[in-house]
Parts: C-alpha cells; structure tokens; sequence
C-alpha cells in the first residue's frame, strides 16, 4: 500500500508530541509530593477510569473475548506499566539530557520489533529519518548530558520504560481498529495501573502523599491531557496510518520541551540546540515524505477480524 502521511494525521502526531512534552515538566513538579511509582499509579487510574466512564456513557457495557483482554493486559503492562514506571522513576535520577536520549531511542526499538509483530516494512527513506530524527535529538540534549554523574539505575530505569513503549506501541497497532478505542485505552491503563501500584508496594514506597495545589495540579494535566487525551489520539491515528512514520514524530518531544521552558520559564535556545532541532525537522520531513510500501494495514485489518470473531 502506498501513502504517505495525510495532513491530517501529520496535525495529530504534532499534537501528540506536545502532549508527551508536558509530561517532564510535571513529573517534576509532581515528584517532591508524592512517591514515583505511587504517582504513575495514580496518574494512569485517574486517565483509564475517566475513559471508561466515557466509554460507559457512549456504549454501555464493553464485549471483550479473553484474548481481547489478554492483549490489553499485555499492553497495559508494557505500555502504561513499564513506560510510566520507567519514565517517573528515572526522572529524578538522570539529567534530562541523557534521559531524552534514552527515551527517544524507542522508535527505533520499536521499528525492529514492528517487522515481527505487525509484518510492517522499514523502507530505506523511513529508516533514514528515523537515524536523522535520533542524531537531531542527540545533538539537542548534548549540552545538558552528564555521562559521568549519571546513574546507572537512571539509564536502566528510562531505557526500560523506552523499551516497554515500544513494546506497547507495537501491540497497539496489531489492536488498532478492531475495537473501541475508550474502552480498549482505558482498561488497559487501568490495569497498567495495577501494575504500578504493585510496583509501589513491594518497592516499600508508602502511601503518603502531599495533596498540595502544585501536585493536584500536577496530577491533572499528567492524567486527563497528557495521559487519556493522548492515548485516544495515538490510538485513532494507529489505525490509519504506518507505526514507524508516526513514531518518528516523538523526535518533536524534546523540540517542544525546548520551547515550553522558553516561554515558560525564560530559557533561551543555543546554537547547538537550534542545530539539533533543524535536524530533527529534517528527518521528520524525510519521513513524512516518504512513501510507505507496507503499513501494515491489511495484516493488521485481517488479524482484527480474527480478534473481534473470538
């Protein structure tokens, strides 16, 4: 199938990205309130039962066959579980130029993975702008990286949530478009959310929590915008357009960051920053262009009707 991105899923993407850009900033306003995984718990239940009341109000009760379920369970652990856990565990404990590194390695993770599960090609021009895409990244966290009083735990914490969202992803498009996407994003972050909460406990974290304004506040734009607004987007466009041009977008993350603490907080652009941002534009314009032999669509609409006949 040949296509390119259609504006309309390029808006989305953009949108998505912004939205994944906020998520940093109030994790950090949120940390010093209340314990990492306990928060991620927290901010994932608050976004899943918000969806499902949606759901509820729109369709009444959901039919879902046991695989169904066991595919969101699967995707609620990579997915919101180890993305979330490892996003707000390492948080506090890298520099955030490392950590964006890391983060954003996971389109390429998720582009390997991808070819096996969703049967979707890599073409060389997609493969190109993601390299680019990555390279851009790189330079634009390079002045805040500090390879030597990073932590370990650190980098395996964000390299593994990197790895779970990719994981996730991948499982997302085999899913897209064979259900409903509240009931399908809200159950499957609320039992992301039962995974963290475990998390929490045998971590030994306690529940003491600070319901101070600056983590109330905190709590709702990670949960209702950034979290449940975010995954119906990502879900709508997964099945409609190719995961690995989507997921070149998340390069933007980091761009939008940039410009948050600009306007936000009086932070100015370097020269090495404006460079690292022009390359991220380039291979995002390489991808967007790019024609897409294989999305993976007709896989993934044959395997949904296996799915919904189960």
């Amino acid at each position: 199938m040949n296509q390119s991105l259609s504006i309309r899923a390029v808006a989305g993407m953009v949108l998505v990205a912004f939205l994944w850009a906020i998520c940093f900033p109030f994790i950090v306003v949120g940390l010093p309130d209340a314990p990492p995984l306990l928060f991620a718990a927290l901010r994932a239940l608050l976004a899943g039962l918000c969806l499902i009341l949606i759901a509820f109000t729109k369709d009444g009760r959901p039919s879902y066959s046991l695989r169904q379920l066991l595919m969101l369970a699967v995707i609620g652990l990579s997915y919101t579980g180890m993305g979330l856990g490892g996003m707000f565990l390492g948080a506090g404990k890298l520099g955030p130029g490392l950590a964006t590194v890391l983060a954003n390695a996971q389109p390429l993770f998720a582009a390997v993975l991808s070819f096996f599960i969703v049967r979707e090609v890599v073409t060389g021009r997609v493969f190109v702008g993601l390299l680019i895409g990555f390279i851009g990244v790189v330079v634009l966290a390079m002045p805040e990286m500090e390879f030597g009083n990073a932590r370990f735990s650190g980098a395996v914490y964000v390299l593994g949530g990197a790895i779970g969202t990719a994981i996730g992803n991948v499982l997302l498009k085999y899913q897209a478009g064979s259900d409903d996407i509240y009931w399908s994003m809200g159950i499957q972050l609320v039992i992301g959310s039962v995974f963290l909460g475990i998390a929490s406990v045998s971590l030994g974290e306690g529940f003491e929590i600070d319901w101070t304004w600056s983590f109330t506040t905190a709590m709702f734009v990670l949960a209702i915008p950034a979290t449940a607004m975010m995954v119906v987007l990502w879900y709508a466009l997964l099945a409609s357009a190719p995961l690995n041009s989507l997921n070149s977008f998340t390069f933007l993350t980091p761009v939008f960051g940039l410009a948050i603490g600009m306007l936000l907080f009086g932070e100015t652009f370097t020269s090495l920053e404006m460079i690292g941002i022009g390359i991220t534009i380039v291979g995002l314009v390489i991808v967007v262009k790019a024609p897409g032999k294989t999305d993976g669509g007709s896989a993934v609409g044959e395997e949904a009707k296996v799915i919904r006949s189960s």
